[in-house]
């Protein structure tokens, strides 16, 4: 049996102690490099994104204005970041239930969608709960001004001729009931004092084809949604919502210029699901900035009518908010 003395056990627990110290800093030091590298190595960080394919969901049926122009969108926004995105087109219920399956996916950069104005449109008219601030934005791409088609049934060729025929008529306007284009019809009924009736279709390409099949008497549309039927012979545009005569179409007049006060247009911007890395929004808003600064792609927007009109996360974070209070009261009005 050995007997330590005093000033040995004294040694002995000192060394203890100091290895019991060393051993918990080397624990510290492990778990923290442990951390580290299984954040460096998050499939799901900014650091690495993006390494695989990105869904774009566009909340419509493919064919209409707001899908031409997310594939667009999605074409150069690819290119840009060198990395695959595929469109998915969920329509229904005026673009609602894309927009609340895109909600429920992943916040990781993986999952984005296309919205406008109509979306907000949709919530206050209680359609769904889901609004703009239960997104991320990312920015505003494009802007469409908004036409005046109507049926060449119809046989009226001015604005002056279909308000004409409104005021002794009932003219059925077709649109998406829980979207954008009831507050359009709305609008144009009562500014230009004509007897009027909105005729639900799920989108604008929906609501085309039934426009230029002679199922409805008008559509409000944008240029890229219409333009193969007006050159067919099924419709004409006889107004458009703009401040000054578009130089695509230098030949329909405003409504401003006839007389009405009265302008119609959407901006169409991309969003991702509310918590996403704000790194990673910083990133893609900064990709579709150096996109919207490409004159090829300010050449193909242009060329479906439309124009480029970037608006950057926190400059389209604004632009929604002020929509929402806007769009709110027109809303409220309405009812």
């Amino acid at each position: 049996m050995i007997f330590m003395t005093n000033n040995q056990e004294r040694m002995s627990i000192n060394v203890m102690n100091k290895n019991i110290r060393a051993l918990a800093v080397l624990l510290i030091i492990v778990s923290a490099a442990m951390v580290l590298a299984a954040c460096g190595n998050d499939e799901n960080s900014a650091e690495n994104y993006p390494d695989r394919e990105i869904e774009m969901t566009i909340p419509w049926d493919p064919g209409g204005g707001s899908d031409i122009e997310g594939r667009v969108v999605t074409d150069h926004v690819s290119e840009a970041l060198d990395e695959s995105m595929v469109v998915v087109n969920v329509p229904g219920v005026g673009g609602t239930v894309g927009m609340e399956e895109l909600l429920e996916q992943d916040a990781n950069g993986y999952h984005i969608g296309q919205m406008h104005e109509g979306h907000l449109v949709a919530h206050h008219t209680d359609v769904t709960d889901v609004n703009y601030d239960d997104f991320e934005p990312i920015a505003s791409m494009s802007a469409s001004d908004q036409l005046l088609a109507v049926s060449n049934d119809l046989n009226v060729d001015s604005l002056e001729e279909f308000v004409e025929y409104g005021q002794e008529n009932t003219i059925d306007f077709g649109g998406t009931v829980s979207g954008i284009p009831r507050v359009w019809v709305e609008q144009i009924g009562q500014e230009l004092d004509i007897n009027y009736n909105l005729v639900g279709y799920e989108g604008l390409g929906e609501a085309v084809q039934a426009l230029a099949g002679g199922h409805v008497d008008a559509v409000i549309v944008d240029y890229p949604s219409a333009a193969e039927f007006v050159e067919a012979g099924h419709m004409s545009f006889l107004g458009i919502g703009t401040e000054e005569r578009n130089d695509t179409l230098p030949d329909v007049p405003t409504f401003k210029e006839k007389g009405y006060d009265l302008t119609m247009g959407i901006n169409r911007g991309y969003v991702a699901p509310g918590g996403t890395d704000p790194e990673i929004i910083e990133m893609l808003s900064n990709t579709f900035e150096e996109v919207a600064n490409r004159d090829a792609f300010v050449k193909e927007i242009e060329d479906l009518g439309a124009s480029v009109n970037f608006m950057n996360h926190d400059e389209y974070a604004n632009y929604l908010e002020n929509q929402n209070q806007v769009i709110k009261e027109t809303i409220e009005n309405i009812e």
